[in-house]
């Protein structure tokens, strides 16, 4: 993903920056380019689990008659108003 770029300014735990400058020197890339590499990896990932997550499964399979029930989850579920 290729377009425009944003300027910003991070600071890093010392342990963080030397395991890049590591990095940098075997792979001859620069630490930013590695930083965007790293975070294009982790956005995605997150991205793609959010999109897995089986929790969205269950949106709308409800029915109901358009009544507040979860407003008044208590008189449905206890008989009675909080």
């Amino acid at each position: 993903m290729e377009g425009i770029k944003h300027r910003m300014q991070i600071s890093l735990d010392d342990w963080q920056y030397q395991i890049l400058v590591e990095i940098s020197r075997k792979t001859k890339k620069s630490i930013s380019s590695i930083i965007r590499d790293l975070l294009s990896e982790k956005l995605l990932v997150q991205t793609a689990n959010k999109e897995r997550d089986p929790i969205s499964e269950i949106i709308g399979i409800g029915r109901g008659d358009g009544s507040p029930v979860a407003r008044e989850h208590d008189k449905y579920l206890y008989g009675r108003v909080k």
